[in-house]
């Protein structure tokens, strides 16, 4: 099937468009022929060979591909806490030498502190930070409210459901205002009413903030709903085959989910998957 919207082919460095933000805005986020091995006992593996990808300021990529492609490895490099093997990330147009601050990470595991409420774990990202947690409080209220946690603010998170206990975690990476946000199959998780809701409630709150935001998912549906562009990585080593522009308006309500062109862009991400030996029928 053709691409819907004349997509990059990523298959090899160099091509034109590979990896290149579309729009005049800057690139938030540089990343040029990223390589990186883990190495155990002697044993290579190669988790990432040569990627390349510019992420534009404000803009919500979402990154698709096979367990062990190297996703979750490339989020923990842009944030600066796993060192790489060779080439180059820039964040801000700095090079990512350490840990980055101005972000926040949402995992697949919300890891709430049992004995501190609701607001209290979403608060504890200012006291590690060594803010002055009481002068957020007002702000944590109304982003709780924002994502439908109004009146949960004093409930310990074994009270909450899987869903409204990453709804917290997700509020917790956002209390600081951080520029750019990355999430690690947030929702992976979650049973499909609630994950589907909470693509819905996603895509609200980045239409209010616009952070950057790189969303990392094994859901094909799921990154198209969501993205802006979408990456489609390649099985291990992870390289990137194709980046997807999505267009699509916003939000993405069920006309939308169940249109042609959405379904076509899905197909497009399957075809990746096929050639690659991912899926097979």
């Amino acid at each position: 099937m053709r691409s819907p919207q004349g997509s990059a082919s990523a298959s090899g460095r160099g091509l034109s468009g590979v990896g290149q933000p579309h729009g005049d805005s800057a690139a938030h986020i540089d990343i040029r022929d990223l390589r990186h091995a883990f190495v155990r006992d002697g044993m290579v593996t190669h988790a990432l060979d040569g990627m390349d990808l510019e992420v534009r300021s404000g803009e919500l990529v979402s990154v698709v591909g096979p367990s062990g492609c190297g996703k979750s490895t490339m989020l923990r490099i842009v944030a600066g806490l796993l060192p790489f093997t060779s080439g180059l990330v820039q964040v801000g147009g700095k090079t990512v030498s350490g840990p980055q601050t101005d972000l926040g990470i949402v995992f697949q595991n919300p890891v709430l502190l049992d004995w501190r409420n609701v607001l209290d774990n979403v608060l504890i990202q200012l006291e590690l930070r060594g803010l002055d947690a009481n002068q957020y409080r007002d702000k944590a209220r109304q982003l709780l409210a924002d994502v439908g946690l109004a009146d949960f603010h004093d409930r310990r998170p074994r009270e909450l459901s899987g869903g409204m206990r990453q709804r917290v975690a997700i509020v917790r990476a956002l209390i600081h205002d951080p520029t750019l946000l990355m999430m690690d199959e947030p929702f992976g998780a979650l049973d499909a009413l609630t994950r589907e809701q909470m693509r819905i409630d996603l895509e609200k709150l980045w239409l209010q903030q616009r952070h950057t935001l790189i969303f990392v998912t094994h859901g094909i549906s799921e990154a198209v709903a969501l993205a802006d562009r979408v990456v489609v990585m390649t099985p291990r080593p992870g390289r990137i085959e194709k980046i997807i522009p999505v267009d699509l308006p916003r939000p993405r309500n069920k006309a939308v989910v169940t249109s042609s062109r959405f379904i076509a862009y899905c197909d497009e991400i399957t075809e990746c998957f096929m050639r690659n030996g991912v899926i097979r029928y």
